[in-house]
């Protein structure tokens, strides 16, 4: 569960505000060299810009509802950038990827966690597909160890300069694209309790903080506007992730960086379908790129199909045992084709053909046909 700081005397509220305002770029820092503390002024205008970039009142007063707002679980980056902050690899705004095609991979999965290793891959897939659904960005996952986006669940410190804290307080970071060999790389508290399709209040929906995350690994700072993913406090789940529309005002954001797909209109603010019902989490299939050639692999060059199919808007071509797969900016994610059953589960084993594939447009599962 979410466990938030207590306080038994005054002096504990204020020396934790210091702290929190000098994490997240309110306030500078004292000087090392001539000792100096920060001002009264100094610290009231700190507590000012918090409270309006927070959405409250500004008063300049730390009152309750102050402390509440540092209370909430939120990210780890910073909301302003200081002289001090910007050295750091998290604060290099105004980048972007300069190429169109990145690949990812979850590197560890969580240690102690109800959701399984395939989940978390849905989860991290769906996330970054918010993403690329708007922009000309495409993501495939990889096997090998170089990918562009590395996918960590830590505990406290894990060698990158930005500690976890345990459950509550920071939950995740991502590092900014650019030319440091952290660029991209997105890391999550692994003393969190990671929850999806969970009706319990406590507990981290790992699919709203993967897209908020993963929107500041492809460029995006923090926002102050209350709808906004990039808000840095943690909201709550945002429901569906085959539904999940990124509010208008990222989506304007992102545009600005990489520009606007083809097939999305950049005019109207589209309608965001509400339900209370579970989310749908359909089966993912794995996107390995390093698959063992095989004696009986078919050559794409030289073989008809036995079925093709369009699922999750990429092309799938199945032949045999085995099939490829085209994403949607018609890019063959491996020359070599990929095991039906690595990437189905759930099929029987002897299965050694398809008839026929498609994508169920009632719940999105995908439905395989063999014989009569």
């Amino acid at each position: 569960c979410i466990s938030f700081l207590s306080f038994s005397h005054p002096s504990s509220f204020l020396l934790f505000s210091q702290d929190w305002l000098m994490k997240f770029g309110y306030l500078p820092p004292p000087d090392p060299v001539t000792g100096q503390l920060q001002t009264q002024e100094e610290l009231t205008k700190a507590i000012t810009a918090m409270q309006q970039f927070g959405g409250l009142e500004a008063t300049g007063v730390l009152d309750e509802a102050t402390l509440e707002l540092m209370k909430t679980p939120r990210c780890s980056l910073p909301d302003l950038t200081t002289p001090q902050t910007r050295r750091k690899r998290f604060t290099q705004v105004l980048t972007k990827w300069s190429k169109r095609n990145l690949s990812w991979r979850v590197r560890t999965f969580p240690k102690e966690s109800h959701l399984g290793h395939d989940t978390v891959r849905a989860l991290m897939y769906y996330a970054l597909k918010v993403w690329s659904d708007i922009t000309p960005l495409n993501f495939h996952e990889v096997a090998g160890y170089n990918a562009d986006i590395q996918i960590d669940f830590s505990k406290s410190d894990h060698n990158d300069g930005y500690p976890f804290d345990g459950p509550g307080g920071t939950v995740a970071h991502a590092f900014f694209p650019g030319d440091h060999h952290t660029a991209g790389d997105t890391h999550f508290d692994d003393d969190e309790y990671w929850t999806f399709r969970s009706s319990d209040a406590h507990g981290m929906d790992l699919f709203a903080v993967a897209v908020h995350e993963f929107g500041h690994a492809i460029g995006l700072t923090h926002i102050s506007a209350t709808e906004s993913i990039m808000r840095p406090y943690y909201q709550g789940p945002v429901g569906d992730p085959l539904k999940y529309d990124l509010p208008y005002e990222d989506k304007v954001r992102i545009w600005q960086l990489y520009g606007v797909r083809e097939s999305v209109s950049p005019t109207a603010k589209p309608e965001v379908s509400k339900t209370d019902d579970h989310p749908i989490l359909p089966e993912l299939p794995e996107n390995r790129s390093t698959v063992p050639f095989r004696r009986d692999m078919p050559n794409r060059c030289n073989t008809h199909f036995d079925a093709v199919a369009q699922i999750r808007g990429e092309a799938f071509f199945f032949k045999g045992k085995y099939f490829w797969r085209l994403t949607r900016n018609k890019h063959l994610v491996s020359l070599q084709p990929a095991q039906i059953h690595r990437f189905w589960r759930g099929l029987p084993l002897n299965l050694n053909s398809l008839d026929a594939v498609y994508e169920r447009t009632s719940d999105h599962k995908i439905v395989f046909f063999k014989g009569e």
